[in-house]
């Protein structure tokens, strides 16, 4: 193989890796953040720059029988695994109670007892998502490196704003679809409400997925 070809697969392959997070999560893209320059108007932007690695010599794709599976959302030939879930809760509610309780103090780490955990989701979730079929060149320890900072993220900026505080858990608010996998669900678009010590309702938007398997429930992803 060409070095031309070698860096064009591996440049492909880490673009992949940077748009997994997104794909994984069901997230949109993130916000601006805040201190960045505002995009320029169109007579200061810079002209465009044609090229990309796909178009250098010797360029030649990944072959990829699995392609459809991006359309279809899920690996079809992905195999049934055994695996449970070691904690979680016992359904979506009390899931929703747990982590009213979590945040009742003001250590991360109550959340993240809450959150799937590595070995879960390279064993049991990772060979069902598209982005995890050979062609990519995406491993489960890239998938998980954007995973985890997700939870990790939301789980301190969750605390940081609204730890040490007294919640009840009231309901789950759906705005999205479960998606149905072999091994497990996504219960996608969740926002939490909760009841504080005054008796005012609060909406916790920050809280988006939840992973359901075998009668286990698990926070799947947060906005951090």
């Amino acid at each position: 193989m060409s070095a031309t070809v070698a860096a064009s697969r591996a440049a492909l392959a880490l673009a992949l890796a940077s748009a997994v997070a997104l794909v994984l999560i069901g997230a949109a893209p993130p916000p601006g953040i805040p201190g960045d320059s505002p995009s320029p108007s169109p007579s200061q932007a810079p002209r465009e720059k044609h090229g990309s690695v796909t178009m250098e010599p010797g360029y030649y794709p990944a072959a990829d029988p699995e392609s459809a599976s991006v359309r279809i959302g899920r690996r079809l030939n992905a195999p049934a695994v055994r695996k449970r879930f070691t904690g979680g809760a016992r359904s979506l509610e009390d899931l929703g109670r747990s982590v009213c309780r979590a945040l009742g103090n003001t250590n991360p780490e109550s959340l993240l007892s809450l959150c799937v955990h590595e070995d879960e989701f390279r064993d049991i979730m990772w060979r069902e998502f598209p982005q995890s079929r050979p062609a990519t060149g995406i491993t489960a320890d890239d998938g998980w490196m954007f995973l985890w900072a997700r939870l990790h993220g939301g789980s301190v900026s969750a605390t940081h704003e609204y730890g040490g505080r007294r919640l009840q858990f009231m309901r789950f608010e759906r705005y999205d679809s479960t998606a149905v996998y072999k091994n497990f669900k996504l219960h996608k678009g969740l926002v939490l409400w909760a009841k504080d010590e005054q008796g005012e309702l609060e909406r916790f938007s920050w809280f988006r997925v939840a992973v359901e398997r075998k009668g286990r429930f698990k926070i799947y992803s947060m906005k951090d």
